[in-house]
């Protein structure tokens, strides 16, 4: 499928610092979901000294209402989304006055456009729907779609929870590359909201059928809890506590192995934390293969702001 790249419409510059050339990229559509995602992503890039890009984008093939026959044109569309766009930009100027805010409007579908934006930027940043009567916007199109193929760590917003507020980063780890490009995300994330990471590495062990023991006695298959799984899982928080020492010495960090399937680990320890992140490997041509089962479980139970970090995303 080609790759599809936006038709963007500065909507609005004002007068800013200059900042470095990446940038943090917000999805904004004046939703309270998006208004969470700005004020979040907003805290980021003040925090780490960077622009931040409000975009809003809309697809051209947006329905008409029943009685409006066809529906708006192009140039319409783009004036709509540019002053959308440039409403989001004040809002956070409003709260962030020493930040480099930029707005820009496009006329295509928001995840292929935000996909397109994330080419250059740092982050990219977005809200999470979940209301009954958004079904359409729920996990499994822009937040999911964005999060699968985002040449940059993306962040979920889901709730109200804010870095800084004595409330630690949670990363999620194994023994693939992702998870160390997700140990560093996490650990930076850590080190500008002063707070603690928690390094965090499931093992789910064998199931084996109660009649086995039977069978196969003591010698079970599978039956020891401190097997392989395990003793990756214990390398794996290892390797990744190691990591933040040397690049983040001034991270307080601690770690744990406990026993589960992955998505309920993290989310139970990520109960009190104001940011979870993982890492996703997946790498086939579908959206869900890309994105990974960790990643994909933990994004869909989530009721806090997730960070997904793909291998190459930064």
């Amino acid at each position: 499928m080609a790759e599809l790249h936006p038709t963007p419409v500065l909507a609005a510059t004002g007068q800013v610092r200059s900042g470095p050339a990446g940038a943090v990229v917000v999805g904004y559509d004046e939703t309270p979901e998006a208004a969470a995602a700005l004020g979040w992503a907003a805290d980021w890039a003040d925090r780490q000294g960077c622009r931040l890009m409000v975009a809003c984008a809309v697809d051209p093939l947006l329905p008409a209402g029943p009685d409006r026959g066809h529906g708006p044109g192009v140039g319409a569309l783009r004036q709509v989304v540019g002053r959308v766009a440039g409403r989001g930009a004040d809002l956070a100027r409003r709260s962030h006055e020493d930040l480099d805010v930029r707005s820009i409007g496009a006329v295509g579908r928001p995840s292929a456009e935000l996909v397109a934006l994330s080419e250059s930027a740092d982050l990219v940043v977005v809200g999470r729907r979940t209301r009954a009567e958004h079904p359409s916007a729920s996990l499994g199109s822009i937040s999911f779609a964005l999060s699968a193929h985002a040449r940059c760590p993306v962040v979920v917003v889901q709730g109200d929870r804010r870095l800084a507020e004595g409330r630690p980063v949670v990363v999620g780890v194994d023994s693939s590359r992702a998870a160390l490009r997700a140990v560093e995300f996490a650990a930076r994330a850590a080190a500008t909201a002063g707070v603690g990471l928690v390094v965090a590495s499931a093992w789910s062990g064998h199931e084996v059928e109660p009649w086995l023991a039977e069978l196969w006695g003591e010698s079970t298959p599978g039956a020891d809890p401190a097997g392989e799984e395990y003793d990756r899982a214990v390398a794996s928080v290892a390797a990744a506590v190691d990591l933040v020492a040397r690049n983040h010495p001034e991270v307080p960090t601690s770690s744990c192995t406990p026993q589960g399937s992955p998505p309920d680990v993290l989310l139970e320890e990520a109960r009190d934390a104001g940011l979870l992140v993982v890492g996703a490997r997946g790498g086939g041509g579908f959206v869900g293969l890309m994105l990974g089962s960790v990643s994909r479980g933990v994004l869909r139970q989530a009721e806090l702001p997730v960070a997904v970090v793909r291998s190459g995303a930064m």
